[in-house]
């Protein structure tokens, strides 16, 4: 029957993917739903589904048409940020061993060569705050004298480590940053592995291990 399906629009806030128009069944779980859209489009976290200027998310266990959504209806799709407590690791100024299973953890920068030693957690990357010297104790990756143009945030992204696992953290959200080309959306945390190159700006630099 024809009510059996739904025209819907589709905005997906994630990867670039953007407006998609889909016919799906009324009767679709809204889990069910996100979880076709995330393995389309090769969608990494979790997600939810809200109605166009809505704010309440919709319960993944109800069939869209139990959800209240209607023929010809937008769905926004966004990623859920959940909290890592960088920022207030960050506020506080804490400084953190990483592993001593690692000898080493570097950046290099592309044109340059220039290596920056990662020897504490969070390890910021970004420029120097000189009028307040006080924001650059976690400061790991200087790069105010290597970018031509301020194309870098003072506190861009940082770098943390976990159980031997690294990770890179998207922590201002104005000035995108990319992992192997993928943007990192922002407040997102994603494992960060050996040979990664992290786009910041204009400047590429290769995350290097030696353990």
């Amino acid at each position: 029957m024809a009510n059996d399906r739904l025209n819907i629009n589709l905005d997906v806030k994630a990867n670039d993917v953007g407006s998609k128009r889909v016919n799906v069944r009324s009767s679709l779980q809204v889990a069910t739903l996100i979880g076709t859209i995330k393995d389309k489009f090769n969608l990494d976290g979790n997600y939810e589904m809200r109605a166009a200027g809505g704010y309440v998310s919709l319960p993944t266990d109800r069939p869209l048409n139990q959800a209240g959504i209607s023929d010809g209806a937008t769905l926004v799709v966004t990623r859920i940020v959940e909290a890592t407590g960088t920022l207030e690791a960050i506020r506080r100024g804490e400084r953190k061993p990483f592993s001593k299973r690692f000898k080493r953890a570097y950046l290099q920068e592309e044109r340059t060569l220039t290596e920056f030693d990662l020897l504490w957690q969070p390890a910021v990357l970004g420029r120097r705050d000189h009028r307040n010297p006080s924001n650059n104790r976690l400061l790991a990756v200087d790069l105010e004298g290597i970018e031509p143009l301020p194309t870098v945030s003072r506190a861009h992204a940082c770098i943390t480590e976990a159980n031997g696992s690294f990770y890179i953290e998207d922590i201002q959200g104005r000035n995108p940053v990319y992992v192997n080309g993928k943007k990192l959306p922002a407040s997102a945390t994603q494992q960060l592995p050996a040979g990664a190159v992290i786009r910041v700006g204009r400047l590429n630099l290769t995350f290097n291990l030696i353990s």
